[in-house]
């Protein structure tokens, strides 16, 4: 089983088990939190994950370090789980598969769009309309700047990628003049 198919299935039953409690936008809340917990204290992710001190040293360290956090119950059972199960290096794929089941759950559709410059409000609001009515999803949409874009711009939802840069226009015009000189 490979790496992505074990965080899928450890993300898939904390989903049904919060899904069960209906508190899934709760624990996504709280494993975001504890991510950015694990990345700030990377001595405390490097003693979960060694190899060197035993999982029940591991869960006993993380199960004082997350007492008095107001952490939901399930959370709190999961984490010591992947510590002990020696798990706990899947967590940020763990937490990329389960933003995605909650994604498909809300209907939700995440991209990214790139344009050379900073994208008004009103032009943000129409890429995101646009993008709404093709998936018939709601949109969540990353905003970046990449000068090398020159003018237009580049959205990629999913699998699906729309390339509407000046650069790509220049390159297709190229390509019909040299068809259209033989």
């Amino acid at each position: 089983m490979t790496v992505s198919e074990v965080s899928h299935r450890y993300a898939q039953a904390l989903f049904e088990i919060a899904k069960d409690q209906q508190q899934v936008e709760s624990v996504l809340e709280q494993i975001r939190e504890i991510k950015e917990i694990l990345f700030r204290n990377p001595e405390i992710l490097t003693y979960l994950q060694s190899p060197l001190f035993k999982s029940d040293q591991k869960v006993m360290v993380l199960a004082e370090s997350i007492k008095g956090k107001g952490l939901l119950a399930e959370v709190e059972s999961f984490l010591l789980l992947l510590t002990k199960k020696n798990r706990i290096s899947l967590f940020s794929e763990i937490l990329h598969a389960f933003q995605e089941l909650t994604d498909e759950a809300n209907q939700v559709t995440r991209g990214t769009v790139w344009s050379a410059l900073p994208l008004a409000q009103e032009d943000r609001k129409a890429i995101e309309e646009k993008v709404s009515s093709y998936t018939q999803k709601n949109v969540i949409l990353a905003y970046k700047e990449d000068p090398s874009i020159l003018g237009g711009l580049v959205a990629k939802i999913g699998s699906f990628t729309f390339d509407d840069t000046l650069v790509t226009h220049l390159k297709r015009l190229n390509e019909e003049l040299k068809r259209s000189a033989h």
